[in-house]
């Protein structure tokens, strides 16, 4: 008896026990937005015929695709600057007509869902055989809601998000829709008219 307390006393110190720490983990995440355009950021148009001027422009290639990538759910505002000639002569800047472009069949599965189409000056949103397009929108130096977000929200990669504007010059049809007359009958200048057309995008809270 005396021989196996004293080997229990001399085991005893050799016995360890499990230790215990915490590593502190965090993870921060920054709001990341970014809007740009794909291809061409510059549309022209050359007025030199009584037709033209009287008739406008709407052709299919004037078209400018812009794209967003957002953590969180966006909107799209659009505004322009005044067309001006250098010369203290300015174009009214309603002659800009643009309407939203988005694929039919992912307008059809995502429109109302992921985003939504902002308003616009003829309320006229429709489908043509491929794409869905709004109404049109004039151009204005007040920024225009162009895109919101949808109930599920409308973050993603640029190609999840990915729009197209059609900008026209002065079409007649367009036009008399608010009362105004053909370029032929607003007495322009000659002169080449600048301006630029501003995209903004805005991240929204749900």
């Amino acid at each position: 008896m005396q021989r196996l307390l004293y080997f229990l006393l001399l085991a005893f110190p050799c016995i360890t026990f499990a230790q215990t720490d915490e590593i502190n983990i965090s993870a921060a995440f920054s709001n990341f937005i970014d809007l740009r355009i794909q291809g061409a950021s510059s549309v022209e148009w050359q007025v030199t015929t009584i037709k033209q001027y009287q008739e406008g422009f709407w052709p299919a290639s004037n078209k400018v695709t812009f794209q967003v990538a957002s953590s969180n759910s966006f909107s799209v505002d659009m505004a322009f600057t005044p067309m001006s000639d250098g010369a203290g002569n300015e174009l009214d800047i309603r002659n800009i007509v643009t309407r939203l472009e988005v694929d039919r069949p992912k307008a059809e599965s995502e429109e109302g869902v992921r985003w939504g189409f902002g308003s616009n000056d003829s309320g006229n949103n429709g489908y043509e055989p491929n794409f869905r397009v709004t109404g049109e929108i004039f151009g204005s130096t007040t920024a225009k809601t162009i895109i919101v977000p949808g109930p599920s929200g409308n973050a993603g990669t640029y190609e999840d998000n990915e729009f197209t504007l059609r900008i026209g010059l002065g079409r007649i049809e367009f036009l008399q829709r608010i009362g105004m007359p053909s370029m032929l009958d607003q007495n322009i200048t000659p002169g080449t008219y600048t301006g630029t057309i501003t995209l903004t995008a805005i991240p929204e809270a749900l």
